[in-house]
């Protein structure tokens, strides 16, 4: 009887990976991308893969690695060999900037994220029982294991997003399950494409879209733990642990803790 519980546990069991998106060579004229020289990026890619291959094995069963400018990703195989999980790393890389720079980079990411879905070999083995985490390959987030350890159960999207001072929806970090792609992430690319003034953000079409029906879907709108980011901001080349940025973590930090209904 143990025996059966036991297996079943482990059926029922999420089979969690972590999608690290990137584009080493960004084309010119994305709007609203500062951080643009390829040897910074891949810099930042290969920091961001060390740092992730650590949770293999402690919260994450695999990662994927999905670049779309069809670069040269030889030094990222290499960190990936040297720390021998070659079997639970998958590479996908691939031309996928085949449309105008101005559709920005919310709608580069999607499309991204849409190739890897249907793609990966990782996905199509374990679509049954799929948790994706993805990560903007570039940012390291520095509490990543307590995120994981407290991420809510039975959820297909899980987001963090923030009422004041404006709507808004990050982007940097996104888990859902083959459910919650397939009913609502999948469907999302078209709005992605920059708004040509620019005043409005892709973050904020992207809680717009959320704020819809969305049918079952089991979504949750808010982190329970605050993530805190270490890498250059693509939108200024700010890095996110320092100064005005850090301060910013830690008083969502504690507003999350004190009043956790006020979502800022």
């Amino acid at each position: 009887m143990f025996k059966k519980f036991a297996n079943q546990a482990l059926q029922n069991r999420s089979f969690n990976v972590i999608l690290l998106t990137a584009t080493i060579i960004p084309p010119s004229g994305v709007p609203l991308l500062a951080r643009t020289d390829p040897k910074d990026r891949l810099q930042d890619y290969e920091k961001g893969l060390q740092f992730y291959l650590k949770f293999v094995g402690s919260g994450i069963d695999a990662i994927i690695f999905a670049e779309n400018s069809n670069s040269d990703i030889s030094t990222l195989q290499k960190i990936v060999n040297q720390s021998g999980l070659q079997d639970k790393v998958e590479f996908l890389v691939f031309d996928g900037l085949d449309y105008p720079a101005s559709y920005g980079r919310a709608y580069g990411e999607f499309k991204l994220v849409d190739y890897a879905m249907n793609h990966s070999q990782i996905i199509k083995t374990h679509k049954d029982n799929l948790l994706v985490w993805k990560i903007t390959g570039r940012y390291i987030i520095r509490n990543m294991s307590k995120i994981i350890k407290r991420k809510p159960s039975n959820i297909d999207i899980y987001v963090n997003s923030r009422k004041f001072p404006i709507p808004w929806a990050d982007m940097y970090l996104l888990v859902w399950t083959m459910k919650g792609y397939e009913k609502f992430l999948s469907k999302i690319l078209s709005n992605m494409i920059a708004e040509p003034s620019l005043k409005v953000q892709p973050e904020q079409v992207f809680i717009n879209l959320l704020d819809q029906p969305l049918g079952d879907l089991q979504v949750k709108r808010r982190f329970n733990v605050t993530p805190l980011i270490d890498g250059a901001r693509g939108s200024d080349n700010q890095n996110y642990s320092k100064g005005g940025n850090l301060r910013k973590y830690y008083i969502r930090k504690f507003m999350n803790i004190i009043f956790p209904w006020l979502w800022i």
